[in-house]
């Protein structure tokens, strides 16, 4: 009867990855999938409302208050002119090089996003950095992935998705060897990103004119030099000073303003203090609720009768040593995270998480290090993505065109990283 209950679960855990892969809510189909899990295990109502419901949907609430505070932050880089002025006096270092500037953009977006996070950030930068790539000829389809794949690249390091993976993976931690090795997987995307740029650019050359109008915004003034630095202070202050997530971005807030107030009063600091706060909830309306509705599906997953009834379908699949695990994610974490499919965390791959944690076989620090390349990918190659949508539709590119693009780059990352992470942590 196990086994039965065991083969309708993933039945049912399919069909909710067919359905998101061809364009359905993933909010909508997840919270289906977590409801109906816990029916056909024989969960009580009691326990699906009082349990799953409402105590997944509140075990993660701590992760969408660091991400409120990450998107304000980026709001703040934004309306000072700092993101902006880094972007720009960066490239005129270029000259009139486009591979150069390909590469020089790809890097210094990912410096942005050790810090800055949502949607809204990722536009206010795509306007600057996308016009600016076309310009000078480079290929749409080629300029889409250079800056998402920059965006994935800082999200290695990025405080905000740390703090909010933490709920997910306990025990982690923003320190050595663990920040070693994921500063180590930031270069390697950026590696694999210029590899891209290099082999495009050889093989579909320059381009006499620019797919999208390339007017962009008007620059505004520069900020001085020294607040180049406030987009990775967050980053320092933990690393050095080992502070909290909230009182660092709150701290980095208020420099930054501090930092570009020339010309603002007191009153104007304030009222930017207070724009920027309200400027970021749009950024992160989508994923909040998806954290949320994880929360349930990974409860949902740890319920004995639905535990119990997927282990031993799972079992035979699923890795139970670190070399196993590195294999796994370095062949199916690009392929299984694309469309939101079953590799992806903030998603259907909550449930293959619970299942993994609750075996107790890997190391979870290890089993983050190792899911994180994977998570990465999605992040800045899955087209469901808000931001990767966003640039496609900026740059009127295909989106069979920009995957063609962009996934056999990223899936090399993954692979790398995965055989990286295995020989400096998987045998400690």
């Amino acid at each position: 009867m196990e086994l039965l209950t065991g083969v309708a679960l993933l039945v049912v855990f399919l069909l909710v990855v067919a359905a998101i892969v061809r364009g359905q809510s993933p909010i909508i189909m997840l919270l289906l999938l977590a409801i109906t899990w816990a029916l056909i295990a024989g969960v009580s109502v009691q326990d699906i409302q009082a349990k799953i419901l409402q105590g997944g949907g509140v075990q993660y609430a701590s992760a969408v208050i660091i991400i409120v505070f990450g998107a304000w932050f980026a709001q703040v880089l934004i309306q000072t002119g700092i993101a902006e002025s880094v972007i720009r006096s960066a490239v005129e270092l270029t000259g009139d090089r486009p591979m150069i500037t390909a590469m020089t953009i790809n890097a210094v977006t990912a410096l942005l996003f050790t810090s800055m996070y949502g949607v809204g950030a990722a536009i206010a930068i795509g306007v600057i950095a996308l016009p600016i790539m076309l310009s000078q000829g480079i290929p749409a389809r080629v300029a889409a992935p250079v800056f998402t794949m920059g965006i994935g690249a800082g999200t290695y390091v990025n405080l905000l998705q740390f703090g909010t993976f933490e709920k997910l993976f306990p025990g982690i931690r923003y320190a050595s060897p663990w920040l070693d090795f994921w500063f180590l997987g930031m270069l390697v995307y950026i590696g694999c990103a210029w590899l891209m740029i290099a082999w495009n650019l050889r093989h579909l050359g320059v381009r006499k004119f620019a797919a999208v109008d390339t007017a962009g915004v008007a620059p505004r003034r520069r900020t001085p030099y020294y607040t180049y630095l406030v987009p990775v202070f967050p980053v320092l202050m933990t690393m050095i000073f080992h502070w909290q997530i909230i009182p660092t971005l709150l701290l980095s807030i208020v420099l930054a303003l501090a930092l570009t107030g020339r010309g603002r009063s007191l009153q104007g600091q304030l009222n930017l203090f207070n724009k920027t706060f309200y400027d970021a909830f749009p950024d992160i309306a989508t994923i909040a609720a998806l954290w949320t509705i994880c929360g349930m599906i990974i409860v949902a997953g740890q319920m004995p009768q639905v535990a119990g009834a997927l282990r031993p379908l799972f079992a035979p699949i699923l890795p139970h040593t670190p070399g196993q695990a590195a294999v796994f994610f370095g062949l199916l974490g690009g392929l299984g995270s694309i469309y939101r499919g079953p590799l992806v965390v903030v998603g259907t791959g909550a449930a293959l998480l619970s299942i993994i944690l609750a075996g107790h076989e890997i190391p979870t620090p290890y089993l983050y290090a190792l899911w994180l390349g994977p998570t990465v990918f999605q992040g800045s190659c899955d087209p469901t993505n808000s931001w990767t949508l966003w640039t496609i539709g900026y740059t009127k590119v295909a989106q069979g065109e920009f995957l063609r693009t962009a996934m056999p780059f990223g899936c090399l990352m993954v692979a790398v990283t995965s055989a990286l992470c295995y020989f400096l942590l998987g045998r400690v």
